[in-house]
């Protein structure tokens, strides 16, 4: 197989379950920052694989962009993840979508992909995904299966739903970075899945920065990056 020397990730969205700001009176509601205005976690690789379709899948994509695509890839089905489906197959009625399962290994236009399990709900099958040299994981309670993809990878991209204490499936911010700080193979650890942590977006890199080292940072909503 011939590996793409490039890849283009656009961060479509960079949200947890819900879009931000979501109407109190936090600093992270209220900033007039456009980066602290984050919908459902979603990349667009290449201009042409989707991975996650949320319910903000229109919000995030233009027809045009739409009708680009190839292939659409679910890490798990959850609503925040794959409550857009319905959307883009009314546009694109014969786009070809895949529910990814654990050991799930393929290639699509020079990119390698394996999906891996990854532990987050007791009811819904999730997993995690190796793109060439990047690890996407953008749900997580804890990374003890990811630990192999991890320390093969250039490009990490994790959980950033809370940060001081796990909740609901999802591991805090800073235990992801105290197991991942030593993994000096990780050139750039992004955060998507971002959660409502009443901070801002500069507040929460300097938070980031200031747990792990430089190589730590959030994505934000339209952020393109090219490994």
């Amino acid at each position: 197989m011939k590996i793409a020397k490039n890849i283009e990730i656009k961060f479509l969205g960079t949200s947890s379950g819900e879009p931000i700001p979501r109407g109190d009176d936090c600093e992270q509601c209220q900033s007039k920052d456009i980066k602290d205005k984050r919908l459902r976690a979603s990349i667009l690789i290449n201009k042409k694989i989707l991975v996650d379709a949320g319910p903000d899948v229109l919000k995030q994509l233009t027809r045009s962009q739409i009708e680009n695509l190839e292939l659409v890839l679910i890490t798990h089905d959850h609503r925040d993840h794959c409550g857009g489906i319905i959307d883009l197959t009314k546009i694109k009625k014969d786009l070809e979508i895949i529910h990814l399962k654990p050991g799930q290994h393929f290639a699509w236009e020079g990119i390698d992909f394996y999906a891996f399990k990854i532990r987050h709900s007791e009811v819904v099958t999730t997993v995690g995904l190796e793109i060439n040299s990047i690890v996407y994981i953008p749900d997580s309670a804890d990374l003890e299966w990811a630990q192999k993809y991890l320390k093969e990878s250039k490009i990490a991209i994790l959980d950033g739903s809370v940060l001081n204490r796990s909740f609901a499936g999802h591991m805090s911010i800073n235990e992801i970075i105290n197991q991942t700080k030593n993994l000096r193979n990780l050139r750039q650890i992004y955060f998507t899945h971002n959660g409502h942590t009443h901070r801002t977006h500069d507040e929460m890199i300097r938070t980031v920065k200031a747990l792990g080292d430089h190589r730590y940072t959030l994505a934000y909503d339209g952020l393109e990056i090219e490994v």
